[in-house]
């Protein structure tokens, strides 16, 4: 237990801060809701009596006083209004802890050590196991966020389709079981995504510090890339279409479904199918990799 502590306790101490975060940003949400709610049944209280000046708003407001507040709307305004700035962090929550140990395998002397006992190949498949040690963090800290809202709100995503308008618009928030697998699914395909860039990186640069900084700045590039490349020019300019919208590696905790979740989790596997080719390539031939880690010694 001990030697777990601290192998792991960066990351025990990023998820206890973020969670910390994320439950608060949670809790302020579903606060601001439930005086919504209340505020609410009190104007339809007036509504009930007579001599209102507001008929087709209380009509509309009785018609759904039953109308239980749900976990969607609660949610999507804790992402987008109580812990968005977290978005520009989950790139380097993933990466500092996984970059710290795989940099440490990186030294030259580690990989020489390495190659005396084992296959390039075998090297590789640790490399790589110990690269996706973290990719579940978001997916934790997403999913801790999600329990405590859903023990206080309705499944029924009823109040997000009449009132809320929520962030989510298809058919799977009719399906709470299939929204939360889904969503933890794409939070680890980003996941996926952010290592697989950081190892990019780490093929020309072994240093920790470096390598960090220079991943988070190509990560940056790839999203400005996507913002302006993808979807402006490529889609909005040419194809008339709102179609790259889905091509943002910043918006973890969006899951933007506007062309359904299967159309995401199918753009963002093959996002990350095509990164691992990159990294397979970078890291295919041994002796240019040698030599590079020699370098950075």
């Amino acid at each position: 237990m001990k030697r777990f502590l601290k192998n792991n306790i960066l990351i025990i101490v990023i998820i206890v801060i973020v969670s910390i975060i994320f439950l608060n940003g949670g809790y302020k949400s579903l606060q601001e809701y439930k005086g919504y709610v209340n505020a609410d049944q009190q104007l339809i209280k007036e509504c009930e009596k007579e001599g209102t000046n507001q008929k087709e708003w209380c009509e509309e407001a009785i018609k759904n006083k039953d109308v239980e507040l749900d976990f969607y709307t609660v949610f999507a305004d804790a992402l987008t209004w109580q812990v968005q700035y977290i978005y520009y962090f989950a790139f380097l929550i993933v990466v500092i802890p996984t970059m710290i140990k795989v940099c440490k395998k990186l030294k030259y002397k580690q990989i020489i050590n390495s190659n005396s006992r084992e296959s390039y190949h075998s090297f590789l498949k640790k490399l790589l196991k110990t690269a996706y040690q973290y990719i579940w963090v978001l997916a934790l800290l997403s999913l801790i966020m999600m329990i405590p809202i859903m023990m206080n709100t309705s499944l029924n995503p009823e109040y997000a389709i009449i009132k809320s308008h929520g962030m989510w618009q298809s058919n799977i928030i009719y399906h709470p079981v299939l929204f939360v697998i889904s969503y933890l699914i794409n939070v680890i395909l980003y996941s996926m995504i952010f290592v697989h860039i950081a190892l990019l990186v780490a093929r020309k640069q072994q240093k920790t510090i470096p390598c960090i900084l220079f991943s988070y700045v190509l990560y940056l590039a790839i999203e400005i890339f996507l913002e302006t490349v993808v979807k402006v020019i490529i889609f909005q300019r040419i194809f008339h279409s709102e179609f790259g919208m889905i091509f943002n590696i910043i918006n973890v905790f969006g899951m933007n479904d506007l062309y359904g979740v299967g159309t995401l989790l199918l753009l963002n596997l093959c996002m990350v199918l095509i990164s691992f080719a990159l990294v397979y390539l970078a890291y295919n031939n041994k002796e240019k990799f040698v030599i590079q880690c020699e370098k950075n010694k």
